[in-house]
């Protein structure tokens, strides 16, 4: 985004009354994101550009960056740099020069994480803070949003700070040393590894998101159902040992509505928004006269594209032309929203597809 464009931007700060949303729930917080605009389409899980399509396999691709030799996520001490030949010069050196990255906590990863991306290189650098802020802390386990970043499932925003589970209640909240401290009981089972880091299993960073921010779990779980990470198995299980927990009680919600066929973020966060406020379950990925919709109110005859427009070529919006004139000629009402609509102005996109719809407003 240009700096003018940037400048003409509507100020996330400057939302509704929160008392004019039907539902808590659907209040957006200006914290979501840096850049709605941008991030309707990318979403920090690498949509095709246009579309906001998330190519399948996102999460595999993300492994497999961090399996290449050269990628390593390997965080090292000042002491254990030196003795392997590297002085606090050199390290500072190729640090500074980007090929190096501070992992916070005085470690370091040999490791350059650039990316076109910035907001993947935000992901890859906190993947590389959470290692090393286990490190700092033995017995910690990374837990909540982080969690989902190392097992490349997408959240609505990188954490400040690295998430962690603390084996005690001592010091609980954000410490001194860059993290924040969360006490739960985790069991054996729960606790798998992302390289040399201890981190909590799909299943249970699904649940835990569940019981925090219903919209990081509905992404989540809608991801990872659709790449196959976790099943209902293994997610009613989680929900099983978490049970009597804060917050279980909205995690089964959530987790209850998630599905394997969301095809981006943002399809995923305007389902549950939908859900909270009431309306009626849309068909998801439907085809009709050889189009494929994102989701079908069949009643109605009203179709819901959740997608950005504005980040289309010329070529691709001719094609979207002739789609949307081919199902209007077959009855049918075309609607689109896109993460404004949805993220920061949803009570206006309500009234409007409730009228769309015909339900009371």
């Amino acid at each position: 985004m240009t700096a003018d464009a940037l400048a003409a931007a509507p100020d996330p700060r400057r939302l509704p009354d929160p008392q004019s949303y039907p539902n808590p729930q659907s209040y957006p917080d200006p914290a979501w994101c840096p850049d709605p605009q941008w991030y309707a389409d990318h979403v920090l899980v690498h949509a095709e550009p246009g579309g906001g399509r998330v190519r399948p396999g996102t999460a595999a691709s993300w492994r497999a960056w961090w399996r290449e030799p050269d990628h390593r996520p390997q965080v090292r001490s000042p002491a254990e740099l030196s003795v392997a030949g590297f002085s606090t010069r050199h390290t500072r050196t190729r640090v500074a020069r980007g090929v190096w990255t501070a992992a916070g906590h005085g470690y370091t990863a040999a490791l350059d994480v650039r990316a076109p991306s910035s907001h993947l290189a935000a992901r890859r650098r906190h993947a590389l803070g959470c290692a090393a802020a286990v490190r700092r802390r033995p017995g910690h386990v990374v837990s909540g949003r982080s969690a989902a970043i190392l097992h490349g499932l997408p959240t609505v925003a990188v954490p400040r700070l690295p998430e962690l589970t603390a084996p005690t209640q001592v010091s609980l909240g954000r410490d001194r040393g860059g993290a924040h401290l969360r006490g739960a009981g985790l069991e054996a089972g729960q606790i798998t590894v992302w390289h040399e880091t201890p981190v909590t299993t799909v299943a249970r960073t699904l649940v835990d998101l569940g019981r925090h921010d219903a919209r990081d779990a509905i992404m989540a779980a809608d991801a990872a159902l659709a790449e196959r990470l976790v099943d209902r198995a293994g997610l009613d299980e989680a929900l099983t040992l978490a049970a009597g927990w804060p917050g279980v009680r909205g995690a089964r919600q959530v987790l209850a509505a998630a599905t394997p066929l969301a095809q981006s973020p943002l399809e995923s966060i305007t389902r549950w928004v939908l859900h909270v406020d009431g309306f009626p379950a849309p068909r998801l990925q439907v085809w009709l006269a050889g189009y494929r919709v994102d989701m079908l109110f069949d009643r109605q005859r009203v179709v819901l594209e959740a997608d950005g427009l504005d980040k289309y070529s010329v070529a691709e919006l001719r094609r979207e032309k002739r789609r949307e004139q081919r199902l209007r000629a077959l009855g049918y009402r075309v609607e689109r929203v896109t993460w404004e609509d949805v993220v920061r102005q949803w009570p206006r996109t309500r009234g409007w597809l409730r009228t769309s719809l015909g339900l009371p407003a």
